[in-house]
């Protein structure tokens, strides 16, 4: 995702940033020059944890009887699916008679325990809802045969590891908490999101067997989904390596300055 969506000021006061692809640096060099704050080093160094996934992922065997499975895969808060849709989705999700894997956001389980508890009793005779709390995604990530999400970033995980469309639910997210807000624009990651993903409206709940069926997995999504990755993922299995020799490098580099 933006570097600008973590919460306000947190990246302000580093010296150096480490990040997965240069598209985050414009957005950081105008909060610099707007909050008049010292230049940061940015380095595009790749992403440790897609590496170790990618590499994990590929042993995981194909299911055999693969049976058709949705991913719902929420951020959490306010803003996100299971908050202001709830049974409303899961409700026409579980009708399709699909595999339905729900994987809440961890922060969920503390923050939203009770909208947690209500829908996992609403739904806990019903085989085809599985709740998916493993502290490892990458499971529920090679089963899906599609995505649905909001704006968690799992939404990139999912399409750089397996290559499949992602459905969102599009809906008007309170930037007043990150550093994005002040940028007073539309984000890389929504920007792209809408490049190569399905937006799903709370209109079209009612018919969500009809739009999963119908998200064809054109050209067109699978060139902006490779774009994508080729933005937001540099350096693919060379991150740890990356990481390593910048910091020997810059302990060496301040060893120095300071006549050690």
């Amino acid at each position: 995702g933006d570097a600008t969506m973590y919460r306000m000021f947190g990246l302000d006061y580093f010296d150096s940033i480490l990040v997965t692809g240069m598209y985050k640096e414009k957005d950081v060099r105008w909060l610099e020059e707007h909050r008049n704050i010292n230049r940061k080093e940015i380095v595009s160094v790749g992403c440790t944890y897609l590496d170790e996934f990618k590499k994990r992922i590929e042993k995981i065997p194909a299911e055999e009887d693969h049976k058709f499975t949705v991913l719902l895969s929420p951020s959490w808060g306010p803003s996100a699916i299971l908050s202001r849709y709830g049974e409303k989705l899961l409700d026409s999700l579980q009708a399709t008679g699909w595999n339905i894997i729900v994987r809440p956001h961890p922060q969920s389980r503390i923050s939203e325990k009770e909208i947690l508890d209500r829908l996992t009793s609403r739904y806990k005779d019903m085989e085809n809802i599985i709740w998916d709390y493993n502290s490892d995604n990458i499971f529920s990530l090679k089963k899906a045969d599609i995505m649905i999400s909001d704006f968690s970033g799992i939404i990139f995980d999912y399409t750089f590891l397996c290559d499949k469309p992602v459905i969102y639910v599009a809906d008007n997210i309170d930037l007043r908490p990150y550093d994005a807000y002040d940028l007073g624009k539309e984000l890389w990651q929504f920007e792209t999101l809408k490049k190569m993903g399905i937006k799903l409206d709370e209109n079209n709940f009612e018919n969500i067997a009809e739009v999963i069926k119908n998200a064809s997995d054109s050209k067109e999504l699978s060139e902006q989904r490779k774009i994508a990755k080729e933005t937001a993922w540099m350096n693919i299995g060379n991150a740890g390596k990356n990481i390593v020799d910048f910091m020997i490098q810059k302990e060496e580099s301040l060893s120095k300055k300071e006549g050690k």
